[in-house]
């Protein structure tokens, strides 16, 4: 058994040709800054009452919902994970989902 694990981990070494272990290295650019959330009417409202839980790029990266659909995240939001959503600016809320994450309902699939 000692013999075994010692040949396992020679192995490693005895595939470089100096018997040192050879590490190769690598780049990655990562970008500068977060996304931000897109300019257009009724943006503050998203950032005032979404933003402290949610960044802009888990937003944007949400599949394309109709309007009922983003209003069920909303009611979930409230009900299931208690956030305080103004209901004054809920309306503010929907209109910026559906313009930058919105989705028609007649190109919607019937739900089964």
């Amino acid at each position: 058994m000692k013999r075994a694990l010692a040949l396992l981990l020679l192995l490693p070494l005895a595939a470089c040709q100096d018997g040192a272990p050879r590490f190769d290295t690598m780049a990655i650019a990562l970008p500068d800054e977060e996304p931000t959330y897109p300019d257009g009417p009724r943006k503050d409202a998203v950032i005032n009452n979404c933003a402290a839980c949610h960044s802009a790029d888990m937003i944007l990266n949400q599949p394309k919902l109709t309007r009922a659909q983003w209003q069920s995240n909303i009611d979930k939001m409230r009900k299931v994970f208690k956030a305080e959503i103004d209901p004054a600016v809920e309306g503010d809320i929907l209109d910026y989902l559906t313009a930058f994450q919105g989705q028609s309902a007649r190109n919607q699939a019937p739900k089964p």
